[in-house]
């Protein structure tokens, strides 16, 4: 039975079961995320119990970043010779083995820490092969729907690496969480492969002679998105719960440890971003994804400022989830940007949003370490997005 039916106009992919590969593929890549998501949720406020300092902690929250800044290089190159299906096995395999390596060796940073760059390497495979495959199944006009379907699914292997993550390590323990999810996780490489069934070839969506070398407002806009949403706020956000709440908890009679109550604000957030972003995708492909831009950057930095007012712990919850739904439009947009513009600018935006993501954790944590007031982490985030406002802002009068 035929999968696919392909057009070669400027290297643009039609398939008559566009969805196939797209949720085939993010499937694969929110099974991938399942160990990431819990690193994040549960290590800031559990790494007294597992002897790590809190510049370890930070250290470990953005190492395999730093190593993606070489790797998304690599995975673009890679993909201009080689089918992507040849990459997905082992880049899925070694994402789970990283996951089995948290849990197993929890009490060794060396260990942590070459776990966390294999995972960096095996996610810059994953997140370019994704992108191309996303731009590959659909047409310009309804791109966004499909990137948002794509980040949807995908993002809940965050939704429940954050839920089941921080409930798992506070009832059951840190290993045996791990371990677990190491071992759901080797389900990505069979989606994987079926993936690519609906994809013979992957092209650059326009003529090559046309791709500037390096996309400085794209490579931005990525490093703005990492720096602030999953560099500054994620990585605190167990931080800054504890110092509202201390350890735990009561809310109606039942007490809830400050691991759970992390991971139920960034389940909220996964779970917004599940249902939300192919109804969001589509709506900016209605309104007009360039022009939606600089308006959502900027409601975002309104929504940090607020944060770091004195509001107390629902009011900084609030605000919080107002970034997380910024940063999920923008997450569409952006790489909706970039995946029309070929695998060469696919990489220079992840190669932005990494280099985001590695300071972040370092700048959120050494705010904490030296102990520094934790409302500057919103200020700081809501500087970034203002810039990343006004850049785009002049994109689209450009064009």
């Amino acid at each position: 039975k035929s999968f696919s039916k392909l057009s070669k106009g400027h290297g643009n992919i039609q398939m008559t079961r566009p969805y196939l590969p797209i949720v085939s593929m993010a499937a694969a890549a929110a099974l991938s995320l399942l160990g990431d998501a819990t690193v994040y949720t549960v290590l800031p406020s559990y790494h007294i119990q597992i002897c790590l300092t809190p510049l370890q902690v930070g250290t470990l929250l953005s190492v395999h970043r730093w190593v993606r800044l070489i790797s998304n290089r690599l995975a673009e190159r890679w993909f201009r010779t080689f089918p992507i299906i040849f990459s997905l096995a082992p880049a899925f395999l070694l994402a789970s083995l990283a996951t089995a390596s948290y849990g197993y060796f929890k009490n060794f940073f060396v260990v942590l820490l070459i776990a966390r760059i294999f995972w960096g390497v095996s996610f810059s495979f994953i997140r370019q092969a994704m992108i191309l495959t996303v731009t590959a199944a659909s047409s310009d006009t309804h791109l966004g729907k499909s990137m948002g379907l794509s980040r949807g699914i995908s993002l809940a292997g965050w939704l429940f690496g954050s839920l089941l993550g921080g409930f798992g390590c506070d009832q059951y323990g840190w290993t045996f969480t791990l371990i677990t999810f190491a071992i759901i996780s080797l389900g990505s490489i069979p989606l994987s492969i079926l993936s690519q069934r609906a994809v013979t070839q992957v092209q650059s969506p326009v003529p090559k002679a046309r791709v500037e070398p390096t996309n400085y407002k794209l490579m931005f806009c990525g490093f703005t998105l990492g720096i602030v949403g999953f560099g500054l706020i994620i990585s605190t956000l167990g931080l800054v719960v504890k110092e509202q709440i201390g350890t735990s908890a009561s809310i109606s009679g039942y007490t809830f440890g400050v691991a759970t109550i992390t991971g139920l604000v960034l389940a909220v957030r996964w779970g917004l971003d599940i249902i939300g972003s192919p109804v969001l995708g589509a709506l900016m492909d209605r309104i007009g994804r360039q022009r939606a831009l600089p308006v959502i950057f900027m409601i975002g930095s309104l929504a940090l400022g607020s944060a770091a007012l004195p509001f107390g712990i629902f009011g900084l919850i609030g605000c919080v989830l107002i970034v997380f739904l910024c940063d999920a439009m923008l997450g569409i947009l952006v790489a909706a940007w970039a995946g029309q513009e070929g695998g060469k600018s696919v990489a220079d935006y992840a190669t932005g949003m990494d280099f985001g993501m590695a300071l972040g954790p370092l700048i959120g944590w050494s705010i904490a370490h030296f102990g520094l007031p934790s409302f500057l982490i919103f200020l700081a985030g809501a500087v970034f997005y203002i810039a990343g406002g006004i850049a785009t802002k002049q994109r689209t009068q450009s064009n």
